[in-house]
Protein backbone atom coordinates (compact mmCIF):
# COMPACT_ATOMS: atom_id res chain seq x y z
CA UNK A 1 0.00 0.00 0.00
CA UNK A 2 3.14 2.45 0.28
CA UNK A 3 3.08 2.81 -3.46
CA UNK A 4 -0.50 3.93 -3.46
CA UNK A 5 -1.27 7.60 -4.91
CA UNK A 6 -4.52 9.26 -4.63
CA UNK A 7 -5.84 11.31 -7.77
CA UNK A 8 -6.94 14.60 -5.94
CA UNK A 9 -9.22 16.91 -8.18
CA UNK A 10 -9.37 19.55 -5.07
CA UNK A 11 -9.49 20.06 -1.25
CA UNK A 12 -11.30 22.11 1.03
CA UNK A 13 -10.32 22.08 4.80
CA UNK A 14 -13.51 23.01 6.14
CA UNK A 15 -16.60 22.15 4.83
CA UNK A 16 -19.89 21.84 6.10
CA UNK A 17 -22.07 20.72 3.09
CA UNK A 18 -20.54 17.61 3.02
CA UNK A 19 -21.58 15.85 5.77
CA UNK A 20 -22.15 15.84 9.76
CA UNK A 21 -20.18 19.08 11.13
CA UNK A 22 -17.01 20.64 10.20
CA UNK A 23 -15.07 18.23 7.54
CA UNK A 24 -12.18 18.49 5.54
CA UNK A 25 -13.00 17.77 1.96
CA UNK A 26 -11.34 15.67 -1.05
CA UNK A 27 -12.85 15.64 -4.78
CA UNK A 28 -10.85 12.76 -6.62
CA UNK A 29 -10.14 12.66 -10.40
CA UNK A 30 -11.78 10.19 -12.51
CA UNK A 31 -15.29 8.81 -13.26
CA UNK A 32 -16.32 6.71 -15.86
CA UNK A 33 -20.65 6.85 -14.01
CA UNK A 34 -20.18 10.65 -15.91
CA UNK A 35 -24.00 11.42 -14.97
CA UNK A 36 -25.17 14.31 -16.93
CA UNK A 37 -25.61 17.49 -15.16
CA UNK A 38 -23.06 16.32 -12.54
CA UNK A 39 -22.16 19.43 -10.71
CA UNK A 40 -18.58 18.18 -10.65
CA UNK A 41 -18.23 17.08 -14.70
CA UNK A 42 -14.59 18.36 -14.23
CA UNK A 43 -13.48 15.79 -12.18
CA UNK A 44 -14.78 13.18 -14.78
CA UNK A 45 -12.01 12.78 -16.90
CA UNK A 46 -9.07 10.33 -15.62
CA UNK A 47 -6.38 12.39 -16.11
CA UNK A 48 -3.54 12.95 -13.35
CA UNK A 49 -4.42 16.11 -11.69
CA UNK A 50 -2.53 16.14 -8.22
CA UNK A 51 -1.22 12.50 -7.39
CA UNK A 52 -0.48 12.33 -3.57
CA UNK A 53 0.60 9.73 -1.08
CA UNK A 54 -1.96 8.80 1.83
CA UNK A 55 0.41 9.85 4.62
CA UNK A 56 0.54 12.97 2.39
CA UNK A 57 -2.68 13.50 2.43
CA UNK A 58 -3.26 12.84 6.44
CA UNK A 59 -0.53 15.24 7.73
CA UNK A 60 -2.65 17.79 6.09
CA UNK A 61 -5.69 16.79 7.18
CA UNK A 62 -4.13 16.51 11.10
CA UNK A 63 -3.16 19.89 10.42
CA UNK A 64 -6.91 21.21 10.36
CA UNK A 65 -8.31 22.02 13.87
CA UNK A 66 -11.60 20.98 15.06
CA UNK A 67 -13.20 19.19 12.19
CA UNK A 68 -15.04 15.68 13.42
CA UNK A 69 -13.94 14.46 9.80
CA UNK A 70 -13.23 13.65 6.09
CA UNK A 71 -15.42 13.50 2.96
CA UNK A 72 -14.39 11.61 -0.11
CA UNK A 73 -16.25 12.95 -3.21
CA UNK A 74 -15.23 13.34 -6.46
CA UNK A 75 -15.18 11.82 -9.29
CA UNK A 76 -15.77 8.21 -8.08
CA UNK A 77 -14.48 7.50 -5.30
CA UNK A 78 -14.80 3.78 -5.43
CA UNK A 79 -12.98 3.85 -8.42
CA UNK A 80 -9.59 4.70 -6.05
CA UNK A 81 -11.12 2.40 -3.68
CA UNK A 82 -7.30 1.46 -2.93
CA UNK A 83 -5.48 4.75 -2.11
CA UNK A 84 -8.66 5.85 -0.53
CA UNK A 85 -8.42 2.60 2.11
CA UNK A 86 -5.08 3.78 2.70
CA UNK A 87 -5.95 7.36 3.21
CA UNK A 88 -8.05 6.56 5.84
CA UNK A 89 -6.26 4.28 7.65
CA UNK A 90 -3.19 7.20 7.69
CA UNK A 91 -5.86 9.75 8.64
CA UNK A 92 -7.00 7.41 11.60
CA UNK A 93 -3.75 6.76 12.67
CA UNK A 94 -2.67 10.31 13.18
CA UNK A 95 -6.25 11.99 14.22
CA UNK A 96 -7.84 8.61 16.20
CA UNK A 97 -9.60 5.81 15.51
CA UNK A 98 -13.11 7.97 15.51
CA UNK A 99 -12.28 10.29 13.06
CA UNK A 100 -15.52 10.09 11.06
CA UNK A 101 -15.93 9.18 7.26
CA UNK A 102 -18.37 10.59 4.99
CA UNK A 103 -18.34 9.37 1.18
CA UNK A 104 -20.23 10.07 -1.77
CA UNK A 105 -20.51 7.42 -4.52
CA UNK A 106 -22.55 7.40 -7.77
CA UNK A 107 -22.83 3.47 -7.47
CA UNK A 108 -26.00 1.90 -5.90
CA UNK A 109 -25.09 0.72 -2.20
CA UNK A 110 -26.53 -2.31 -3.44
CA UNK A 111 -24.08 -2.74 -5.98
CA UNK A 112 -21.13 -1.61 -3.92
CA UNK A 113 -22.52 -4.23 -1.34
CA UNK A 114 -22.35 -6.80 -3.74
CA UNK A 115 -18.77 -6.36 -5.29
CA UNK A 116 -16.18 -9.17 -5.01
CA UNK A 117 -13.89 -6.56 -5.35
CA UNK A 118 -12.21 -6.80 -1.73
CA UNK A 119 -10.89 -3.54 -1.60
CA UNK A 120 -14.15 -2.17 -2.09
CA UNK A 121 -15.99 -4.11 1.07
CA UNK A 122 -12.79 -2.71 2.59
CA UNK A 123 -13.89 0.92 1.58
CA UNK A 124 -17.29 -0.08 2.64
CA UNK A 125 -15.79 -1.27 6.14
CA UNK A 126 -14.89 1.92 6.78
CA UNK A 127 -17.01 4.51 6.10
CA UNK A 128 -19.23 5.63 8.38
CA UNK A 129 -21.82 7.38 6.03
CA UNK A 130 -22.38 6.33 2.26
CA UNK A 131 -24.67 9.04 0.39
CA UNK A 132 -24.78 6.62 -2.55
CA UNK A 133 -26.54 6.18 -6.39
CA UNK A 134 -26.05 8.15 -9.32
CA UNK A 135 -27.45 11.87 -10.18
CA UNK A 136 -30.53 11.50 -12.37
CA UNK A 137 -31.39 15.35 -13.58
CA UNK A 138 -34.88 14.96 -14.06
CA UNK A 139 -35.17 13.73 -10.28
CA UNK A 140 -32.73 16.73 -8.81
CA UNK A 141 -34.11 17.93 -5.50
CA UNK A 142 -32.54 20.74 -3.63
CA UNK A 143 -34.08 19.84 -0.49
CA UNK A 144 -32.68 16.92 0.38
CA UNK A 145 -29.66 16.30 2.79
CA UNK A 146 -26.27 15.74 1.18
CA UNK A 147 -28.01 14.03 -1.60
CA UNK A 148 -28.78 16.36 -5.23
CA UNK A 149 -31.42 13.75 -6.54
CA UNK A 150 -34.24 11.65 -4.75
CA UNK A 151 -33.41 8.36 -6.51
CA UNK A 152 -29.93 8.83 -4.11
CA UNK A 153 -30.10 7.22 -0.91
CA UNK A 154 -27.95 8.00 2.91
CA UNK A 155 -26.56 4.80 3.89
CA UNK A 156 -25.90 4.49 7.55
CA UNK A 157 -22.08 2.02 7.80
CA UNK A 158 -21.13 2.32 11.19
CA UNK A 159 -22.91 2.99 14.77
CA UNK A 160 -21.18 6.14 14.67
CA UNK A 161 -24.40 8.29 13.55
CA UNK A 162 -28.15 7.34 12.69
CA UNK A 163 -31.14 9.05 10.55
CA UNK A 164 -32.35 10.28 13.86
CA UNK A 165 -30.14 13.40 13.61
CA UNK A 166 -31.10 14.17 9.78
CA UNK A 167 -33.35 16.78 11.31
CA UNK A 168 -30.83 18.21 12.82
CA UNK A 169 -27.67 17.93 10.04
CA UNK A 170 -30.60 19.70 7.52
CA UNK A 171 -31.19 22.35 9.82
CA UNK A 172 -26.94 23.09 10.14
CA UNK A 173 -25.84 21.92 7.26
CA UNK A 174 -25.94 24.30 4.04
CA UNK A 175 -26.89 23.06 0.90
CA UNK A 176 -23.84 24.66 -0.91
CA UNK A 177 -20.64 26.77 0.06
CA UNK A 178 -17.83 28.48 -1.34
CA UNK A 179 -14.23 29.34 -0.02
CA UNK A 180 -11.72 32.27 -1.61
CA UNK A 181 -8.40 31.57 -2.05
CA UNK A 182 -6.78 34.03 -3.42
CA UNK A 183 -8.38 34.10 -7.47
CA UNK A 184 -9.34 30.63 -6.94
CA UNK A 185 -13.50 29.49 -5.96
CA UNK A 186 -13.77 26.65 -4.02
CA UNK A 187 -17.33 26.18 -4.58
CA UNK A 188 -19.61 22.91 -3.32
CA UNK A 189 -23.19 22.21 -3.00
CA UNK A 190 -26.11 21.33 -4.67
CA UNK A 191 -27.02 24.54 -6.32
CA UNK A 192 -25.58 23.54 -9.67
CA UNK A 193 -24.18 26.15 -11.94
CA UNK A 194 -26.99 28.54 -11.85
CA UNK A 195 -26.48 28.46 -7.71
CA UNK A 196 -27.40 32.04 -6.32
CA UNK A 197 -24.20 31.67 -4.14
CA UNK A 198 -21.93 30.86 -6.82
CA UNK A 199 -22.98 33.88 -8.71
CA UNK A 200 -22.26 36.15 -5.32
CA UNK A 201 -19.19 34.59 -5.25
CA UNK A 202 -17.62 35.32 -8.84
CA UNK A 203 -19.26 39.20 -8.50
CA UNK A 204 -17.38 39.30 -4.96
CA UNK A 205 -13.92 37.93 -6.64
CA UNK A 206 -14.79 40.56 -9.55
CA UNK A 207 -15.15 42.93 -7.62
CA UNK A 208 -12.14 42.32 -5.54
CA UNK A 209 -9.73 41.92 -8.31
CA UNK A 210 -7.18 45.10 -8.71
Amino acid sequence: MSDLLLNVAATMSRSRANGPGVRAAIWVQGCTIGCPGCYNAFTHPHKSVKLMRPVEIAKWVATISDIEGITFSGGEPFEQAAAITATIDEIRLLCGPKFSVFAYSGFEYDSLMKSEDPIVQELLKRIDILSAGPYINKLRDTNLLWRGSSNQTLQYLSERYSRREEEKWTKESPSEEYALDKNAIHFTGFGGPGSAILKSALKHLNQTQP
